[in-house]
């Protein structure tokens, strides 16, 4: 499976959105590295082999490495959001409001337990469920 990562510039691009402030000011009040290491993430590999095999995982990492990197001054976790919805949607897999969902408070209590929680195997694991639940399977077109 091939995987398109974002890139800083995408990051950037999606947090002035988000944020309504101007990318190149964002640039310099932010931490690009912490937010690149973030976005290659879901890429991390060892002796040729995917540490994150299955897509789901991968975005969860991606969104987990957002939050807990901290790399904005303000606004991690709208951003990761959004920066996690761009990522599937780029590599196929289309994401869907959950059920219930449509004042978006359970997406945020999703990413404010997200932030307390210690980054661990299990935090992932248990993302990666919630995303699974959120993403349609890969798009043969993409």
């Amino acid at each position: 499976m091939t995987v398109h990562p974002l890139e800083l510039a995408d990051f950037l691009l999606i947090s002035e959105a988000v944020l309504e402030v101007p990318a190149r000011t964002i640039a310099l009040e932010s931490d690009l590295n912490m937010a690149d290491s973030a976005l290659h993430a879901p890429l991390a590999r060892f002796a040729g082999q995917d540490f994150y095999p299955d897509f789901a995982t991968k975005a969860a990492v991606l969104c987990a490495h957002l939050v807990k990197n901290h790399p904005l001054k303000e606004g991690n976790r709208p951003v990761a959001l959004i920066a996690t919805i761009e990522f599937c949607r780029r590599n196929g897999h289309p994401w869907t409001q959950p059920p219930g969902d449509q004042d978006g408070k359970a997406t945020a209590t999703v990413l404010t337990d997200l932030a307390d929680a210690p980054m661990n195997e299990a935090t992932i694991t248990d993302l990666a469920r919630w995303v699974t639940q959120r993403i349609a399977p890969a798009d043969t077109d993409a």
